[in-house]
């Protein structure tokens, strides 16, 4: 029991930092303050990046779009190539 009136000795007492400083509560509102002006920032910097995110893969799938319209118009003239050196040598010519 004298270790629990101790304690609450302890826990009563001034605290001299807390005194030097001025109003305990009024640093705890501003520390407060300062983290929910900090909280804002990275929420808007989140946004910012989920935005930018968004962008990119925009851009990523119209790239693939372009990419695979390439590749299908590439494996088309490679064809229609085969086809005329195909008539070439039906005709005669040498290739």
């Amino acid at each position: 029991m004298e270790a629990e009136i101790s304690l609450k000795r302890k826990l009563n007492e001034p605290n001299p930092e807390a005194e030097a400083n001025g109003n305990p509560l009024k640093n705890v509102e501003e520390k407060v303050g300062e983290l929910l002006k900090a909280y804002q920032e990275l929420k808007r910097e989140r946004d910012g990046l989920a935005s930018a995110l968004g962008m990119e893969k925009e851009k990523s799938s119209r790239l693939e779009r372009k990419l695979e319209f390439f590749v299908e118009e590439r494996e088309k003239i490679k064809l229609k190539i085969d086809q005329l050196l195909n008539r070439l040598k039906g005709v005669g010519g040498s290739v």
